[in-house]
């Protein structure tokens, strides 16, 4: 793209150095990691460091345009256009679309915001389209796919110029449709700006990154943005649709942030769009009652937990009033969804005791998961728990113990996603005064995993929390590759 057409879209704006005149532009970047000759480089402020500091050698690697929010004297002779603007942040999400051909607009996107349940609703719509007929992309906390193309994901929702180039990516490619986690980070730091969102998902909202937006009010406010962000155009002739879980307590304001329809899910609610009843599990699946139009229609699901029901209703909307499906096509898809990786997962190796793997981390969803597997339990059940938090919201730790020790027979703590905190502080900031229930501390998760698999009898449930399908550990700064589901499966083998 010229030089000329990419920067013109800018109002507010000062340019200095070289003319852009004839410059073309080959790529935009905001780390110097991935500079190639003639890109337009974005000097971002970031948590750990100042893009600002690397303009000469962003210039040097052959930046040939660089957009900045200070302007400085040593930078007049080098061989770039500078750009001048207020907020670097907000320039990219802007130069992205524009460099990108405003690829959303071009696809139909759904995101889903909530504390818990963003991954399985969205596999869920993904999964679904699929089956009848669409080319999706998905972009979350498992993966980023484009159409049968895999990617490791960096983060839940990609920053503004990787997001806009999945999304050409997409388009590219021939998908019709993209389904988007909206993390409260994102939203926040406007890494969904200009994204041409056509159904927007509220989950729920319990207590999570609180080290980064210090009350719930804050964190409910982030969140809302993505329903203020759907505006008041139309969308294929029809206004634009919010879907929100009637039982939590943010559902108003959520509602409220919106002109779009609201269409909402609740369990028991008869005042929700759709409601579920009847819930019982029965042969690891979930039987349930959805009443739709104030009809029932019995659905089953490969998935356990009420938190799934809810799930389920939320992409049961989206595929019925976004995309106009009838009720009768979704359950049909529906009952082929064989579940997520990592989200109440059940790993059977031959052993005679239960395994399940969940992603749980937040206290809400831990709740979720052990009051669900403490009712069905045969024998005791073991939780191997850590807090994901490592230099993170360690106030949640107290609540998290207060949880584990009540519905566990016997707990094992270790790593999980430490970072530079030791896991022993951790660990005991769960505990507290707890000593209720037998419980150890083993550092390393692998060695943790064999104790506990050691030490499991017939007929125990097993629960592994905090890791689900993520592909790493956080051990300091260092993304250390990993699998909690193969390093299970692997030491079960070999106990068996």
């Amino acid at each position: 793209m010229k030089a000329t057409d990419l920067i013109e879209v800018l109002r507010l704006k000062a340019i200095y150095g070289e003319p852009l005149a004839n410059k073309e532009i080959s790529l935009l970047v905001n780390d110097t990691r991935k500079i190639i000759p003639n890109c337009c480089y974005m000097a971002i402020r970031g948590e750990h460091f100042d893009g600002h500091q690397a303009i000469e050698q962003a210039v040097e690697a052959g930046a040939n345009v660089v957009v900045v929010e200070e302007y400085r004297e040593a930078w007049q002779n080098l061989n770039a256009t500078i750009i001048l603007v207020d907020s670097t942040f907000r320039a990219q999400a802007i130069l992205a679309n524009q460099f990108y051909h405003r690829p959303s607009e071009k696809l139909a996107i759904t995101a889903i915001t909530g504390t818990n349940g963003k991954t399985t609703t969205s596999s869920m719509i993904s999964d679904w389209l699929t089956r009848l007929g669409h080319k999706t992309g998905l972009l979350g906390t498992l993966h980023y796919k484009v159409n049968e193309n895999y990617y490791p994901a960096v983060n839940t929702t990609p920053n503004a110029l990787e997001l806009q180039r999945l999304f050409n990516e997409m388009v590219v490619e021939g998908c019709q449709d993209a389904i988007i986690e909206a993390s409260s980070h994102a939203l926040q730091l406007g890494r969904l700006w200009y994204t041409e969102v056509d159904c927007a998902i509220f989950t729920n909202l319990t207590r999570e990154h609180l080290d980064f937006h210090h009350t719930m009010e804050h964190y409910a406010y982030a969140k809302s943005l993505l329903f203020a962000q759907l505006g008041q155009k139309f969308a294929n002739g029809r206004p634009k649709l919010a879907i929100v879980n009637l039982d939590d307590e943010y559902s108003q304001l959520m509602a409220q942030a919106t002109a779009a329809e609201v269409a909402t899910y609740s369990i028991g609610n008869a005042d929700a769009t759709v409601y579920a009843t009847d819930i019982e599990v029965v042969d690891n699946q979930t039987e349930f009652k959805l009443w739709v139009n104030q009809r029932p229609h019995q659905v089953s699901l490969k998935m356990l937990g009420d938190y799934n029901v809810a799930n389920y209703m939320a992409a049961f909307l989206c595929l019925k009033y976004y995309y106009g499906y009838s009720t009768e096509e979704i359950i049909r898809v529906s009952g082929e969804f064989e579940g997520v990786s990592g989200r109440m997962q059940l790993v059977d190796e031959g052993q005679t005791y239960k395994v399940v793997v969940d992603f749980a981390h937040t206290p809400d969803a831990i709740e979720n998961v052990l009051k669900e597997l403490a009712a069905k339990k045969q024998g005791r059940l073991i939780t191997l728990i850590g807090h994901s938090g490592g230099n993170r919201d360690s106030g949640a730790r107290p609540e998290i113990g207060d949880i584990v020790f009540k519905y566990s027979d016997y707990i094992v703590f270790t790593a999980d996603n430490p970072r530079h905190e030791p896991v022993q502080k951790i660990c005991q900031e769960i505990i507290g005064q707890h000593n209720e229930v037998d419980y150890t501390i083993i550092e390393k998760r692998e060695e943790a995993i064999a104790f506990v698999l050691n030490h499991a009898n017939e007929h125990d449930t097993v629960v592994f929390t905090g890791k689900g399908g993520e592909l790493y550990q956080v051990i300091g700064d260092d993304y250390v590759p990993y699998n909690e589901v193969e390093v299970i499966k692997a030491t079960l083998r070999k106990n068996i």
